[in-house]
């Protein structure tokens, strides 16, 4: 009995995962965990501290925090204050985005030079899969999976985070709990993370066809290949700039081509890579509340706008499709 292509990509997928459950699953949980401690134990030295129970002093009585926070004149503050914190509060799971580019990089790194090293390819190409699908399965663990389950593991950390932070404020007197749950923010931010995946692939695209050919290429020493070579490449285009006073003309090579080659797995590499969408995201944040929200999903939706993030898409397929015909001849000598 035949199987059906989209079976045979389940079981490459479930392959790569248990090959690589320390990596993909396992270090964003593990960081994830170790965030949620350390903001315990800030939490509770936080609480230990009796000097946070006074705000201020007004003619030798001392206010409290909370009194401050619950007064009414300060309601519309306290209002503005919980919005921004659980319109924002996932960006506190920041080390797990960025862990997440470190382990695409280092993951494509070695997806296709490991089964040459330990001659399993030779396994591998025994069985009814095709190079195609070996090589595609990785891709969309780099593109698709690792970025999930590092989603999940940053959405159900910053929660942690939140609720140990409604936990101190209670602590001091400041009940907020109640206002969160009623603010939409607090559900939409998850949403806003995963929904940043399919702008994620797209930045990350060129990189993970970079280092997916350099893999199915390389005998050995692939991070050397991988870096070195658009490092070598930067060095080159400096130089050739200061020869010929052409710097500003160069620029764009170095940092579309030769920064993309090497930066595209990190989440939020697109304002590396096109410096304009800065200056937008702030007059999108001072067009209403100036501490609501600062609005990183709309903003990053609208780099998709931009030539170069399809350019950088269909250089880093035509890469993947290099890796594909390289991995069909090339065997250890």
């Amino acid at each position: 009995m035949s199987i059906s292509p989209v079976n045979k990509m389940q079981w490459l997928l479930r392959r790569e995962l248990w090959e690589h459950k320390g990596m993909l699953v396992w270090t964003p949980a593990l960081i994830g965990v170790v965030m949620t401690v350390l903001g315990a134990l800030m939490a509770a030295a936080t609480v230990a501290r009796t000097k946070m129970h006074t705000a201020l002093i007004v003619n030798g009585e001392e206010i409290s925090w909370s009194t401050i926070f619950n007064t009414r004149t300060f309601g519309p503050r306290r209002t503005e204050i919980i919005d921004a914190v659980a319109n924002n509060y996932t960006y506190a799971a920041a080390p797990l985005f960025l862990a997440l580019g470190f382990l695409v990089f280092f993951y494509c790194l070695s997806a296709l030079h490991d089964d040459r090293r330990d001659r399993s390819v030779l396994f591998w190409k025994s069985l009814p899969i095709s190079d195609a699908q070996t090589v595609l399965s990785k891709a969309a663990i780099a593109l698709l999976v690792a970025p999930l389950i590092v989603a999940a593991a940053a959405s159900l950390t910053s929660l942690a985070l939140i609720l140990i932070l409604s936990g101190v404020l209670a602590a001091n007197g400041i009940h907020v709990f109640a206002e969160l749950l009623a603010t939409p923010g607090l559900y939409l931010g998850p949403l806003r993370v995963f929904g940043l995946l399919p702008v994620y692939c797209l930045w990350a695209l060129p990189t993970v066809g970079w280092l997916l050919m350099v893999s199915s290429w390389a005998k050995s020493k692939v991070f050397l290949w991988a870096v070195g070579v658009p490092l070598l490449l930067l060095i080159l285009t400096v130089w050739a700039g200061k020869l010929t006073q052409t710097e500003s003309d160069l620029s764009w090579i170095q940092m579309n081509v030769i920064g993309r080659a090497l930066l595209g797995t990190l989440p939020g590499s697109w304002y590396l890579f096109e410096p304009e969408l800065l200056p937008r995201m702030h007059a999108l944040a001072e067009g209403g509340s100036h501490m609501t929200r600062i609005d990183v999903f709309s903003n990053s939706w609208s780099s998709l706008a931009l030539p170069a993030v399809w350019l950088g898409a269909a250089a880093g397929a035509a890469l993947i499709y290099a890796a594909i015909r390289l991995r069909r001849w090339r065997e250890e000598g």
